[in-house]
């Protein structure tokens, strides 16, 4: 364009002749025009130099944009292997699930079979008794110095061996001495570690589970206190099998009690405790305003 203009200037200036009368006045219009054509060919120029200038930003916006796409890209095909993973993991979470299901309906059955074991070599395991000479190495003078087997003399043999009184006395108490941690899970055994009586030394504090001394009809019950909006559903399980449950929820600015009471026919090395039935939320209460607690005994 701007030389287009030069050229036009050049051309007039080169074939016109004016006359001596108007010489002047047309180079004075021509001198105008030339100053114009000047003015828009620097005009022409600066525009054409801010377009180069947009160009070139321009450009740069493009390989902005196309970095950006391909990081847009290469995160979505992450988000893609992090939902496969995410997918694979709940499937694996599945099946450790159910194999977690698997071993405790196992371990249950293991207990029944621990039972019914402790029964038979209960019944089974008796051995003789001999007197003091035969076991101060001494020959006894003939066969009747040998004391036969009697219901008095045979060792009975347990697996889980239990201190019984004379009297066939048993009774037992215990309660927290503090409140629980938060959130209990299912199947959580609750452990009430402060004795105030055991008699039968049956319960066991460090574990909470009460190892039955000797076969009889027993009556067991167990309290279970919570907080505003907390809950707990807790059972009373013999042997992997449950025999009662209780439930208590809070209600707004208001505690909860539940207790429960179970009598049943148990035998000896039966274990009895207290567990979660399902999971919990927040804590088991037991402090001095009221106790979580367990305690049994022996009818007959």
């Amino acid at each position: 364009m701007a030389c287009f203009l030069l050229l036009s200037v050049f051309s007039l200036c080169l074939f016109t002749r004016p006359t001596a009368s108007k010489g002047d006045d047309r180079v004075d219009k021509m001198e105008d025009r030339l100053w114009k054509l000047e003015e828009k060919l620097n005009q022409y120029i600066q525009e054409n130099g801010h377009l180069k200038t947009m160009e070139r930003k321009l450009n740069k916006y493009m390989e902005e944009h196309g970095r950006l796409l391909q990081q847009n890209q290469k995160l979505q095909r992450r988000v893609s292997k992090t939902e496969k993973k995410n997918g694979e993991l709940t499937i694996k979470i599945s099946s450790l699930e159910e194999k977690v299901k698997e071993i405790q309906q196992s371990n249950d059955k293991c207990q029944m079979d621990i039972k019914q074991l402790s029964i038979i070599i209960e019944d089974n395991s008796d051995s003789f008794i001999f007197n003091n000479d035969q076991m101060n190495g001494s020959t006894p003078s003939n066969s009747n110095e040998v004391k036969s087997f009697s219901s008095h003399t045979y060792i009975r043999k347990r697996i889980v061996p239990a201190t019984v009184a004379s009297t066939e006395q048993v009774a037992f108490y215990a309660y927290m001495s503090t409140n629980t941690p938060a959130n209990l899970r299912q199947h959580h055994t609750l452990i009430y570690d402060v004795v105030k009586i055991n008699k039968g030394q049956g319960y066991h504090q460090d574990d909470g589970i009460f190892t039955v001394p000797s076969s009889g009809v027993y009556v067991f019950t167990w309290t279970v206190a919570v907080k505003s909006y907390g809950w707990a559903s807790t059972e009373l399980v013999i042997n992997g099998v449950v025999f009662g449950a209780t439930y208590a929820h809070g209600e707004s600015r208001d505690w909860d009690h539940s207790s429960g009471n179970v009598v049943v026919e148990t035998h000896t090395a039966d274990h009895v405790y207290i567990r979660m039935q399902e999971n919990g939320m927040d804590v088991v209460v037991s402090n001095e305003r009221g106790r979580s607690s367990f305690s049994g005994w022996k009818l007959f």
